[in-house]
Formats: C-alpha cells, sequence, structure tokens
C-alpha cells in the first residue's frame, strides 16, 4: 500500500498484520461494529459514532491499525484544540478537488473508538477497506487521544496542528502537560511525516524540535488585525526553550501572533504558508489572500472570524503538504458548517445559527465574530456543567472577554443549568440585566434554564427578518438540536 508523502511522491506504508486467526477476528470485528452502528441508529440511542468502533476493537484491538494501513494514500491528521473539525472540511474540498476520495470522520467522534467506526463503516464483509484507488483519510483527532492515535496510523502523510489553548482542565489538565504529551508521542513519529505547524502559536511552532520530520510553517501576516501587544484572553505563554517572557509585535488572538523570547532570542518561525490579507466579511463570511512558495491564492470561505482564517491557512499549509496544486484551494469556497460550527437552519422564517463554544478562547472569538461588524445581534447564550460530559467546571466564563462587547446586542437569553452563572459574568462585564423590556423598548437578558423553552423565548423575541444566534457549550447544543431533529428542522448527525 502507498501514501503521499511532503513532495507528492509516494511511500510504503505499514502492511496488516499476518497472524493466523487475524482476518476472521477482524471480519468478525467489522460486522459487529456494523451490526452496533444499525443498531444504535434505529433505536435513536445516538449517532453510532464510537459505540461500533468500541464493540469491533473489544474483538480485534488491532482492527483501526489493520483498516488504517489499507488506505491507498495513507492519512492526514488534523489536532489541536480549537478549529481542527473546520479544518478537515477545508482541507477535504481541497481533496476532492485535487482528484482524491477523503474519509473522514466528519459526524466529530475525534478519539481511538470513532476513527475506528469511521472506517468500519468503510470496510466490506470480509473486513477489508473497499477503498478507491484515489482514497486518503484525514482524521479529526482529539487532543488527548493523539499519543493513543498516532501509533495506529502507521507513518501519516501529514500531521497538522492548529493551536494549544487552555480547555476541559478536568481532561487536559494545564497546557504544560498536554505538551509534554505530545511531545512524547512525536518522538516516535516516523521520519516521513510533514508536521504542519502553526508558526503564531509558540508551543505548536517548537513541537519535535529535536525530530527531522519535514516541516510546513503557516501563520498570519495581515497587521491590520493586530490586537496590539496582548489580548485580554491570552495563557501568557512562556518560552518554549527557556521559560523566558515571550515579546509580541503583534496579537491576533489569545497568545497567537509574532512573538520572541525576551530572554534566549527563539522567534516565531517564518511561515512557508500566510494569510497576508484577511477580510471579515460580517458574521458569515470572510476573505482571505493566501502567500505560499509558488503562487498566491484568494479564497472566499463563507464562515466568519480571524479563527476561521487560521483554518483556512492550516487548511492550505496541509494541501501543500500533500503536493495538492494551488488551484483546488478555491475549493474551500464550498465548504459547509460543520454540526455546530455555524450550522444554519430555518425556523419559522427566521435563519438560526447553532454555534459551539468550549473554552474562553473560543468563545470570546466566536462572539468577536459574530458581533465584529457593530451590529447588535439577538442571542441565546448557554452554558452546562453535567458531569460526564464535557463542562464539569464553569470558572473559565469569567476569563472570556465579554467586556469589550457590551452593548453590542439588543436581547440576549440565558439557559443551561449554570445559566445564572452566565447571567452574573454578564452583569459583571456590564451587560444589562433585566427580565423584562429595557427603557428603550429592547428586550432585556432574560434567564431560562430549559433549554428548550429557552430556544422557544429567543425565537419569539427575534424580529422575523433577523437570525438568531445561539452559543453554546455542547450538552446544551446536543439537546436543542436533538429537539429540531425530532420536529424535523435539521437532520440526523450522520447525514452532513
Amino acid at each position: 500500500m502507498s501514501g503521499i508523502s511532503a513532495t507528492g511522491g509516494f511511500r510504503s506504508a505499514r502492511s496488516a498484520p499476518a497472524q493466523f486467526g487475524d482476518a476472521a477476528r477482524r471480519m468478525l470485528a467489522v460486522s459487529a461494529g456494523k451490526a452496533a452502528r444499525t443498531t444504535v441508529r434505529q433505536m435513536g440511542r445516538g449517532n453510532g459514532t464510537a459505540a461500533p468502533g468500541k464493540v469491533a476493537l473489544r474483538i480485534y484491538p488491532g482492527m483501526l491499525a489493520s483498516l488504517a494501513s489499507e488506505i491507498p494514500h495513507g492519512a492526514v491528521l488534523v489536532t489541536g484544540t480549537n478549529g481542527k473539525g473546520t479544518t478537515c472540511r477545508m482541507l477535504a474540498e481541497v481533496m476532492k478537488a485535487g482528484g482524491l476520495l477523503p474519509v473522514l470522520n466528519h459526524e466529530g467522534s475525534n478519539q481511538p473508538t470513532g476513527l475506528a467506526t469511521t472506517l468500519l463503516a468503510q470496510a466490506g464483509v470480509r473486513g477489508h477497506l473497499a477503498a478507491d484507488h484515489r482514497t486518503i483519510g484525514l482524521f479529526e483527532v482529539d487532543e488527548g487521544s493523539l499519543p493513543e492515535i498516532l501509533p495506529e496510523i502507521g507513518t501519516p502523510a501529514a500531521l497538522v496542528v492548529t493551536n494549544i489553548l487552555r480547555d476541559q482542565l478536568d481532561r487536559y489538565l494545564e497546557i504544560d502537560y498536554l505538551t509534554s504529551r505530545w511531545e512524547r508521542a512525536l518522538a516516535d513519529l516516523p521520519a516521513a511525516t510533514t508536521l504542519v505547524l502553526n508558526a503564531d502559536d509558540p508551543r505548536v511552532a517548537c513541537l519535535g524540535g529535536d525530530l527531522d520530520n519535514p516541516r510546513i510553517y503557516y501563520g498570519i501576516d495581515d497587521p491590520a488585525h493586530s490586537r496590539g501587544s496582548g489580548d485580554p484572553t491570552s495563557d501568557s505563554p512562556r518560552c518554549p526553550r527557556c521559560s523566558g517572557a515571550l515579546g509580541y509585535d503583534c496579537v491576533y488572538y489569545a497568545h497567537l501572533g509574532h512573538w520572541t523570547c525576551l530572554d534566549c532570542g527563539l522567534t516565531r518561525p517564518e511561515p512557508a504558508v500566510s494569510a497576508s490579507s484577511v477580510g471579515l466579511l460580517g458574521p458569515t463570511a470572510a476573505r482571505i489572500e493566501l502567500t505560499m512558495p509558488a503562487a498566491r491564492s484568494v479564497v472566499d470561505v463563507p464562515l466568519p472570524g480571524i479563527y476561521n482564517a487560521y483554518n483556512v491557512v492550516a487548511a492550505a499549509a496541509a494541501a501543500q503538504a500533500c503536493g495538492l496544486p494551488a488551484g483546488a484551494l478555491a475549493s474551500i469556497s464550498q465548504v459547509t458548517s460543520g454540526f455546530f460550527r455555524m450550522e444554519k437552519l430555518s425556523m419559522r422564517g427566521r435563519d438560526v445559527y447553532l454555534t459551539l463554544a468550549k473554552n474562553p478562547n473560543g468563545y470570546t472569538e466566536v462572539l468577536r465574530a459574530l458581533l465584529g461588524d457593530g451590529q447588535p445581534k439577538h442571542m441565546l447564550l448557554a452554558l452546562n456543567d453535567r458531569a460526564g460530559n464535557q463542562q464539569p467546571d464553569v470558572s473559565w466564563i469569567w476569563d472570556i472577554d465579554f467586556e469589550s462587547l457590551t452593548g453590542l446586542t439588543s436581547g440576549v437569553v440565558v439557559s443551561g443549568n449554570r445559566a445564572a452563572d452566565l447571567a452574573l459574568r454578564l452583569k459583571y462585564a456590564g451587560w444589562t440585566v433585566s427580565d423584562g423590556a429595557l427603557a428603550d423598548g429592547a428586550p432585556g437578558l432574560a434567564i431560562e434554564p430549559d433549554c428548550i423553552a429557552a430556544f422557544k423565548l429567543a425565537l419569539s423575541r427575534t424580529p422575523a427578518d433577523q437570525p438568531l444566534w445561539v452559543v453554546s457549550t455542547y450538552l446544551v447544543l446536543w439537546q436543542m438540536r436533538e429537539w429540531l431533529r425530532r420536529n424535523g428542522y435539521v437532520g440526523a448527525l450522520w447525514d452532513r
């Protein structure tokens, strides 16, 4: 089997296990996984994106590695705190325009069981991948699961890292701990794998510094969007080499920007692929001018914000690592939003956008993207902390930059089982907290913990010619979307 190298040539991939009995176990594992996937979906117990892989791996632990070894063009892995799913969707469009057929875990399950589910869905009854010769794997990888997944993929064509931000401290602890786990995993990375790294994130730019792997750096080079030398949501990183203080010529968001260590002189690498111009065209679009070693390209993307500009550049750099033609980058304009990533639906004559925000930087950047045009928006903001889900701690809401966005909403409903906490945070940020109408007649901030009741309330307060923007943590969005699906307003997640 073979895969694309950083220069567009081909390399050998790991051969499938050959021990006696493996073929029968793999065939049984694939059959059982497929049956589990169908059963889960028919019973309405979820999307079947993890349980089938769990069943299959229990029967044959080597199934993920075995099926991954049969992908004709190998795989590209995309990991990081924010942006990995959207980067995958953009890169998938470029791959298709470049003549490849990407297989991706678009349903969002980005841990080992999810990747196993994705591949067993592509397998035939004899337990082998039923892949076209143009097939390439494109997998979003949970940042905490990267050390477990990397050894299963053999020799990835490329590993793309978007950023590393403070997120879900109950799962990942502090950033330095997660970075150290990545470094240990990269120590065994095959030498043929290209590292595609965000030059603007100091920790990411310095990953695998002792490795001889080819690497492509990407970043933003448009000074018009600099927030000066600091950002209130910054995690204030120290130098990855000497732990000295970092200085910035410009900051785009959080700690991403043009940085230099004030002690040892380590500095941002020069990106091979950069966004030389970023045009933010309101809450639903952007225009990015890309500069690459041998070409320039302008990409219109139907997604907003500086954070999506980073996703565009990451996808372009990954495309270069795979030897795809620069002309294929224009296909990014065809990207559709993933579920909960500015997912759009229509209801009662209004457009509704569902957007996930799960950490201080992500929440801040989503709000900046939506409110950056200065036009007040009708919004539903939600927060949950259910044990066993993604947000058992909500102290991070105090690091969201609500202050700079005061006065840019004409009415907000807050929801979730921690709605009162969110309302308190908004009060301290200067957002008006009132359950009735304000002095100018505009609706005030309303607190409704029940997410379906909150959604109906927010929709009723939104004028017919204006959209409703829903920004929330995962569980509340999931409950809303399931209600919308049952009522016929959206399809199942696996249909996207």
